[in-house]
């Protein structure tokens, strides 16, 4: 049996943690380091979530992801993006970020 077979008895979903990566970047974050979990889904390829997130206009996080048919494309195509985002700008304050409970990591 597989685990993307597994009766889910009502919940939706179920997703497999397959790595979690930690990024140091001094560029502009107030800790100078975030990590990376990456998540198999059950209907195939991977997604890549951060425990920092950018905030918006509005002050909400952006839930920016990174997606992949495999887990070191989903990895990279996160970096790329939140980069490209941190790289938008040049003063940024520790209020322009939110962080996930560290007990999710």
């Amino acid at each position: 049996m597989s685990w993307r077979t597994v009766d889910l008895h009502g919940a939706s979903k179920i997703e497999r943690v397959v790595g979690i990566f930690e990024i140091r970047d001094m560029r502009c974050l107030p800790l100078s380091r975030y990590k990376i979990k990456i998540l198999e889904r059950s209907s195939g390829g991977f997604v890549a979530v951060a425990n920092v997130c950018v905030k918006d206009a509005n002050g909400a996080p952006d839930g920016e992801a990174g997606l992949g048919q495999t887990e070191v494309e989903a990895l990279q195509d996160f970096i790329k993006r939140f980069g490209e985002t941190l790289n938008s700008r040049t003063n940024w304050q520790d209020e322009d970020f939110e962080w996930s409970d560290p007990r999710e990591f």
